[in-house]
Order: C-alpha cells, then sequence, then structure tokens
C-alpha cells in the first residue's frame, strides 16, 4: 500500500519530503483526488518536492501515486485520477478513463494553464520591477541552463540581445562556467532549472556570484539549492499527468516568465527598446535581402 511505501522510505527523505508525506499521511482521505498544486500547498512546499519525494517510492509521477492511492481502496484498475483544475463539471468524483485520448489531451493543456496560472500567482512584481532595473543597466547578462532549460535560457538571451542588451548564452556546461568567472559587479548572470539541483546551473551561477555579480534563479522549487544562491528567486511550477508531457512542461512556465521579463522591461521604457526592436527587425530583413541576391 502506499502508505506503508511512505513510511517506508521516510528515513531516505529530505525536510521537505517528509513534510509532503506527513501532510500525505495526514489527509489519507483525500490523497487520491487533491491535486498536487493542493498536496504542495498543503505540505508548505514546492510541486517539484512532491514529484521528487513520489520518485524515491518508485512512482513514475503524481498521477501514478493517485491511481495506486485509488487502487488500495479498492477502485477500478482501469480508472485512473485525474488532475482538475477545479471544474467539477470535468472532474466527476475526480477519476476518468485512462488512456492518452481525448481527455488526456485536455488534460496536458489545462496544465499547461494552471502552471501559467501558479506563476502569476507566485510573481513577485517589486522584484520583477528591481531585476528589471539592474538588468537595465548590466554591463553583460550571462544566461544558463541545461536539457529542457536551455531552450529557454537561450529563448532570453536572444530575446535580450534583440532589446539591444548585451547578452550571453552558451550550449557547453564548461563554457557556462568560464564565462561565469569572468563577471563582475555591473553584470547579471541568471540561470534555468526547473528541480533547482542541476549542479552545472548551480556552479555558474555561484561562480557569477563569487565575481559580484547579480545572481537571478528561475526555478520550480523556492527552496532548492539555485535558489539559496540567487539574489532573486522566481518559481516557475510543472505540472504534468501524463508522461507525454513530461519533458515539455517546464519550458511552457519558464518560457512564460521569459515573456514576462522581457514586457517589463519593455514598458520600463517603451521608447528606447521599441528603437532597439525596430533596428533588430531592419538588420534581419536587410540581411535576409543580401542572403536573396
Amino acid at each position: 500500500m502506499w502508505k506503508i511505501e511512505l513510511k517506508m522510505h521516510y528515513p531516505s527523505f529530505s525536510k521537505q519530503q517528509q513534510q509532503v508525506a506527513d501532510y500525505l499521511l495526514e489527509e489519507e482521505q483525500q490523497a487520491g483526488t487533491m491535486t498536487i498544486r493542493e498536496c504542495a500547498s498543503g505540505a508548505q512546499v514546492g510541486q517539484p518536492t512532491v514529484l521528487r519525494m513520489l520518485k524515491k517510492c518508485g512512482y513514475e509521477g503524481w498521477a501514478d501515486f493517485q491511481h495506486q492511492v485509488w487502487k488500495s481502496a479498492g477502485g477500478d484498475k482501469d480508472m485512473i485520477p485525474l488532475e482538475s483544475t477545479g471544474n467539477t463539471g470535468e472532474r466527476e468524483n475526480g477519476f476518468k478513463e485512462s488512456g492518452f485520448k481525448e481527455s488526456g489531451v485536455l488534460q496536458i493543456i489545462r496544465d499547461d494553464i494552471q502552471m501559467i496560472a501558479d506563476m502569476a500567482e507566485k510573481l513577485d512584481m517589486n522584484q520583477l520591477n528591481q531585476l528589471v532595473k539592474v538588468m537595465k543597466r548590466a554591463k553583460i547578462i550571462d544566461v544558463y541552463g541545461t536539457d529542457n532549460s536551455a531552450n529557454a535560457a537561450a529563448e532570453l538571451s536572444g530575446r535580450l540581445l534583440h532589446l539591444g542588451l548585451t547578452s550571453r548564452n552558451y550550449s557547453d556546461l564548461f563554457f557556462q562556467k568560464i564565462s561565469a568567472g569572468h563577471l563582475g559587479e555591473k553584470d547579471v548572470a541568471v540561470s534555468f532549472s526547473i528541480s533547482g539541483e542541476t549542479i552545472a546551473v548551480i556552479e555558474a551561477l555561484q561562480a557569477a556570484k563569487q565575481c559580484g555579480a547579480v545572481t537571478v534563479a528561475v526555478t520550480g522549487d523556492e527552496h532548492s539549492t539555485l535558489a539559496e544562491t540567487a539574489d532573486y528567486v522566481f518559481v516557475t511550477p510543472t505540472i504534468y499527468a501524463h508522461q507525454v508531457s513530461k519533458w515539455i512542461a517546464s519550458r511552457i512556465s519558464q518560457i512564460a516568465f521569459v515573456d514576462t521579463l522581457c514586457a517589463a522591461i519593455m514598458e520600463s521604457d517603451m521608447e528606447r527598446f521599441s528603437e532597439q526592436l525596430s533596428k533588430s527587425t531592419r538588420e534581419f530583413e536587410e540581411d535576409i535581402s543580401e542572403r536573396a541576391k
């Protein structure tokens, strides 16, 4: 049974993971129907912490765990719990038929919407505006990320260049750390990691901090090692009900944060940054025209 598994693995859990286990055991009647968001909120941890705890117990994810909870309670093996955004008409006692069919596809969309909503709810606008001021006067803005987070890192760096801000992004992890080691007090370093425990990204941000640069963490876990390293922390939560979306879920909230940050930079000085975007567009069009000749 799932309760026995939690108790067996309990000694190997981190303090925050033990909070999750304690909460689930205390709320065992609701464990099979609550959403991962509700569980994380009740345990006062980030959603990635919940998923890491479940992984230690051998579960593939939240849906797999709830499936086992429901089976332990005598549920139909052909039914699985479905994450809900609160629409009781769609939830139908918290369950729907299993299988990656229409309901599964729509659930992925609901999860994406929920992730962005969660990010917006946690977004500290004062902190965001402070960061915008720092980035506008920065000499260099380094952006780090690996695996899934590499896409968001590259996206942010590219957009900053279009806005006329000097930004660097390296796909090579060694170069990321080397670059970080050459930053100074007038520079900014931004690290993306949904777990907040990606060693290469943490080491790059730590190197930047040691050099006096302003450090920023974009992570799914506000209590992670990466978050503890940074001067500014922005939470980009991850939710996924199906394995097919596991490797892309984190990108949704990360890209939403990139959109938000760049929009804040634009709004801070529309005249300056509109001119920079127009200049970038003209240079791109001129380059395309030359290549076409």
